[in-house]
């Protein structure tokens, strides 16, 4: 009782320090302070789910235009490649069934021996190994899917940061007063851009 007395007496003076602490409204309100149109979480997490859905929301369209278009060749490519690893595989049966029939027209009946046989044929082998090329070539088809939304991603991240920074250095040439002149204008906005989010 003792104890839980001497906590409650020790800490009121603390919640009154820090009610003094606590600034008192000197600040920007909530609704004053400028944000970006989308979190960088919230980028990235929509990058992964479509490909940039994240840029387009972080106002950087032409990146997210350009994701789009490599992540839909991408998955094109993948299913083009599975296609045609279909077909080698279709075509290598029709092959061994082919050759099988062959085998058993010279007395050879042992399913076995008739597998055994079938598969060592180098016609039969030539059509592994296209199948097996086209294998490689889906499994690095979806790798190259699984880097770009990765990195799609990672730019949306990086993208949604950057949303609320001024315009770049810009650097206009212009004619001089004279002949043979030429002016530089260097400028740079400092501070917020009037209007950007308004």
């Amino acid at each position: 009782m003792g104890a839980a007395l001497m906590v409650l007496v020790s800490a009121a003076p603390a919640s009154s320090q820090i009610e003094e602490i606590l600034p008192t409204g000197d600040g920007p309100a909530e609704e004053d302070v400028v944000r970006g149109p989308v979190s960088p979480a919230g980028a990235f997490g929509r990058s992964l789910l479509v490909p940039g859905w994240g840029h387009f929301a972080s106002e950087s369209p032409s990146r997210g235009a350009f994701y789009v278009a490599a992540q839909s060749a991408t998955m094109w490519m993948i299913f083009k490649s599975a296609s045609k690893r279909r077909s080698a595989e279709r075509l290598r049966e029709v092959e061994r069934v082919a050759v099988k029939s062959e085998l058993r027209l010279t007395g050879i009946q042992n399913p076995d021996s008739l597998r055994f046989l079938s598969d060592s044929d180098p016609r039969v082998q030539g059509w592994d190994d296209l199948r097996e090329t086209r294998s490689q070539q889906v499994e690095d088809w979806i790798s190259l899917g699984v880097f770009l939304t990765l990195l799609g991603a990672a730019d949306a991240f990086v993208a949604a940061h950057l949303a609320d920074y001024p315009e770049p250095l810009t650097i206009n040439v212009l004619p001089g007063l004279g002949p043979g002149e030429v002016e530089f204008r260097l400028s740079y906005p400092f501070g917020r851009i009037p209007g950007r989010w308004e």
